[in-house]
């Protein structure tokens, strides 16, 4: 089996939006249909006095996303057993969330069979 992962920070997001409990599910609903992934659940966790957190569990594995509306950043984390393809979808389709974000960090990684690889994009 292999597991493709992929973690993410996008900087220079609206603020508004990163606090936006309703965003963030919409950015989860968006890159779970992009994948496509199995939805199975959605959490979504608002904190005082900013910030959100918020995870999808799909029958692949999960999307995870953490905000710093302070800082103007987002982090994402995807990961799938399904393609390399997939999670890329996904991380687009969040993307769309947050037009005007910037890539500063990008780490691709398939786990297989206890091997970790990195993967250029």
């Amino acid at each position: 089996m292999k597991l493709f992962v992929l973690l993410a920070i996008l900087t220079e997001c609206r603020r508004d939006t990163l606090n936006s409990p309703d965003a963030l599910r919409a950015a989860l609903d968006a890159a779970v249909a992009a994948g496509p992934f199995t939805g199975l659940g959605t959490l979504v966790v608002p904190f005082s006095p900013q910030g959100v957190t918020a995870c999808a569990v799909v029958g692949e594995s999960h999307i995870a996303l953490h905000t710093w509306p302070e800082e103007g950043r987002i982090f994402i984390d995807v990961a799938s057993c399904s393609t390399k393809q997939s999670v890329e979808r996904a991380l687009d389709a969040i993307r769309a969330v947050f037009p005007e974000g910037k890539l500063a960090v990008l780490e691709e990684r398939v786990l297989d069979g206890g091997v970790i690889s990195s993967v250029a994009r």
